[in-house]
C-alpha cells in the first residue's frame, strides 16, 4: 500500500506541474492526491468502488478547501491535481475498447460503472464545495 500511496502522490505532483501550480504548493498538491488515493484504496472493501471514489473525492475536496484558505490560493490549485488519481480514466478506456471490439454487453456494464464513478467524483466535489460556500461569510456589497 505504501507504493500505491507514493504513486498517488507522484501522479498529483506531476499533474500539478502540468497545470502550472505555484512551485510552493506542489508538495501540498501531491499530499492531497496521496490522501485521496489512500482513502480510495482503504474504503474499496467496506463500501465498494463507487462509495470509495465518493469518499476519496470528498476528502480531496475538503483538503483542497482547507488548504486554499490557509495558503491564500484558489481551491482549484489543490483540487485539480489532487483529484486526478481517482478519475476513472482506465474504466473509460476499457469501455471504449469493449465497444470497438464489439463486446457490447461488457461495454454497457463498463459504461454504467464509469458513469457512476464519474458521478461519485462530481458529487463529492459539489457537496463539499456547497457546504464550504454556505458557511463562508461574505461582506454585504456597498456597506
Amino acid at each position: 500500500m505504501a507504493v500505491q500511496m507514493v504513486m498517488g502522490f507522484l501522479a498529483a505532483l506531476t499533474f500539478g506541474y502540468i497545470f502550472r501550480v505555484p512551485a510552493g504548493e506542489s508538495i501540498r498538491c501531491g499530499l492531497v492526491g496521496c490522501l485521496g488515493w489512500t482513502i480510495f484504496l482503504a474504503a474499496q472493501g467496506p463500501v465498494g468502488e463507487v462509495g470509495a471514489v465518493f469518499l476519496a473525492a470528498t476528502a480531496v475536496a475538503v483538503a483542497s478547501e482547507v488548504l486554499a484558505r490557509r495558503r491564500h490560493q484558489p481551491v482549484i490549485v489543490f483540487l485539480t491535481p489532487g483529484i486526478i488519481p481517482i478519475v476513472p480514466g482506465s474504466k473509460a478506456y476499457l469501455t471504449m475498447l469493449s465497444f470497438v471490439q464489439k463486446d457490447y454487453a461488457e461495454g454497457l456494464v463498463l459504461l454504467v460503472t464509469t458513469l457512476f464513478l464519474a458521478g461519485a467524483v462530481a458529487a463529492g466535489i459539489i457537496i463539499t464545495s456547497s457546504i464550504f460556500r454556505s458557511h463562508t461569510s461574505t461582506k454585504p456589497v456597498g456597506r
